[in-house]
């Protein structure tokens, strides 16, 4: 996903009571040094990333949880800002404040009560990065598109998010004269912010931007090769969870739930707690046998019936097993089933397709199906990703001839020229009937690859800004470095897109906005919803969940103001039963010109 860019926010106080607080914690001091796996080397030598290094305080007897002050724990972020950036961080008896500002703009701001156990926070720390900051491979993503970002208020009041820890077991404590916060609670609170992630695995301190790393990337450290998971078991000094670390990881999980999981209101769930306990396995988060923790985990997030929600994996530092049960709700179950009809008929019908309804004389092909008469095509493709620029680009920056394989915007352009060049074709059925999904970046240029004048919208809503973010784009396909309407072929073809409930994620998003548009109707059946981006959260534990986050996909609307999710899928502007002939190009056809 393309890095989240959010107009600068106002800065935000807020007025607290005047009461101190006190711990009688006795803590300790522990210097941790901080990785950035982004940026190993070749060699997978750890010291390679090395960041930095903090001195972290830990309670005594539980060595498993380090505490950082808000000024240390922003001052990790320090190698990522612009050169006109300036962060600070002040503190009183009942408040620490992070501000950061760019030039003469504000544009984050958090404050963490230590009166309330309130976090309030506004605007993005990722609008303070310097350019190019990213490591990530995005060369293939970023080409041949132009992207203007706008932000819009859905009222006239500042925006914030306001979080509170009091209610989850989450302790903090002063010690020489500051404040110190769990890390698991600064990284889950803020890394929405900044699309960074920080966390302990009992050695170091690791930084990301994609949360896979931390279970795929392996390092050496000390002459020995670890991953994050498997350094962490090494690190423990007995086979039986504490009962403090056990505490703090649900407590975590709860509060990352409640804050940070985008259909809790669309689903009616004012506590998670309440609500495990009404489904009968809130005490199985807490139990000390690894494997019943470890499918607790797994059920509290199935029971969510949500495609984007599930625990990916549990490492097995403390019993918790590589591979659970995934009980999937109904919907889920449904789609699952749905799929593999699908994948069934088309199987059937491009094999019948190839053998005997071709039309003739023409020369078949794999992956096109034309109609009898010539005039309606049918092209699918089941993701929306992009490709490393080893797949994409030749030494000399061209595009390689195979780019088609690797991403589905030079798919879907090498498909439509092929289909132009056929010529007589007025209709291109795009079949995302079994797309789940992908990159957000993909699909925003594909939006404009269809559009009829080259220049697409899609929208965001942030629930903690409550911001709409509104993208438009344009794209250039033949490298001329001009966006013109030879870059796009909505005036080429009328645009169709069969859907089904399998249409999920970017798959739902899709025909939904290209709906809206005016850029194409809707055949087939209603997609599937799947309206919140993707957000991956790796618990203290190294319990890594895979859930709905806060930002929202859907339809804004400038003339109210108000901001629609995408969550209840596109409705068919052509209604096609699903049967054998679901896929049946003569049947599309049809109904294609009876619709008109």
């Amino acid at each position: 996903m393309k890095k989240r860019i959010i107009p600068f926010l106002t800065l935000i106080t807020i007025t607290l009571s005047s009461c101190a607080l006190f711990s009688s914690a006795t803590p300790y001091e522990k210097e941790i040094a901080v990785y950035d796996i982004d940026v190993l080397d070749d060699t997978q030598q750890l010291e390679s990333c090395y960041q930095t290094s903090v001195t972290a305080c830990f309670k005594t007897g539980q060595d498993y949880i380090p505490y950082l002050t808000l000024k240390q724990y922003a001052s990790l972020y320090e190698k990522h800002f612009a050169d006109d950036v300036t962060s600070t961080v002040t503190s009183s008896p009942f408040y620490d404040v992070w501000l950061i500002s760019k030039g003469t703009d504000y544009c984050f701001v958090c404050e963490f009560s230590r009166v309330s156990k309130e976090i309030l926070i506004a605007g993005s720390i990722d609008a303070a990065f310097k350019e190019n900051d990213d490591p990530r491979d995005l060369k293939s993503l970023e080409y041949g598109v132009d992207i203007q970002t706008e932000g819009k208020r859905l009222s006239d009041e500042v925006s914030y998010g306001l979080f509170s820890y009091e209610n989850y077991g989450i302790s903090c404590f002063n010690y020489d004269s500051k404040r110190y916060y769990p890390l698991g609670l600064l990284d889950i609170t803020i890394s929405d912010s900044s699309m960074i992630y920080f966390t302990y695995n009992y050695k170091h301190i690791f930084s990301t931007r994609e949360t896979d790393n931390y279970a795929t990337k392996y390092f050496i450290d000390e002459g020995k090769t670890y991953s994050f998971d498997t350094q962490m078991e090494t690190m423990r000094e007995s086979t039986s969870i504490p009962s403090y670390l056990l505490n703090y990881n649900t407590g975590l999980f709860l509060y990352l739930m409640d804050y940070l999981y985008g259909l809790r209101e669309y689903k009616g769930i004012d506590s998670f707690a309440y609500y495990y306990r009404k489904k009968g396995f809130y005490n199985d988060l807490f139990s000390k046998d690894g494997y019943v923790r470890a499918q607790a985990y797994s059920d509290a997030l199935s029971v969510l019936d949500d495609h984007h929600t599930v625990l990916v994996s549990a490492n097995n530092t403390w019993g918790e097993s590589y591979f659970v049960r995934r009980r999937y709700g109904e919907g889920v179950a449904s789609r699952v089933r749905l799929e593999n009809t699908l994948i069934e008929y088309r199987n059937s019908t491009y094999q019948n397709y190839l053998e005997n309804d071709r039309p003739k004389p023409s020369k078949p092909e794999k992956d096109i199906l034309y109609s009898q008469d010539g005039k309606t095509a049918m092209f699918a493709f089941d993701k929306f990703v992009f490709g490393t620029s080893a797949q994409i680009f030749n030494d000399d920056g061209t595009v390689k001839d195979t780019a088609k394989e690797y991403d589905s915007y030079f798919q879907l352009i090498d498909a439509f020229n092929r289909i132009k060049e056929k010529g007589g074709v007025e209709n291109i059925v795009l079949d995302i009937s079994l797309n789940g999904g992908g990159v957000v970046g993909v699909l925003i240029k594909l939006l404009a690859l269809i559009s009829k004048n080259n220049t697409s919208r899609f929208c965001f809503y942030e629930a903690v800004s409550k911001q709409a973010i509104i993208y438009t784009s344009r794209v250039d396909i033949n490298g001329d470095e001009q966006y013109d309407l030879s870059d796009c072929f909505g005036d080429d073809f009328n645009f169709y897109i069969l859907t089904s409930d399998c249409s999920f994620s970017c798959g739902n998003a899709f025909p939904c906005i290209a709906q809206i548009l005016g850029d194409a109707k809707i055949i087939g059946q209603k997609s599937g919803g799947g309206e919140c981006a993707v957000a991956v959260h790796y618990l203290p534990n190294s319990e890594y969940v895979y859930h709905s986050s806060n930002i929202h996909i859907g339809d804004y609307n400038e003339a109210t103001n108000t901001f629609k999710g995408f969550e209840s899928g596109a409705t068919p502007d052509i209604p096609i039963a699903i049967d054998q002939n679901f896929y049946s190009i003569e049947n599309l056809n049809s109904a294609i010109k009876n619709a008109r």
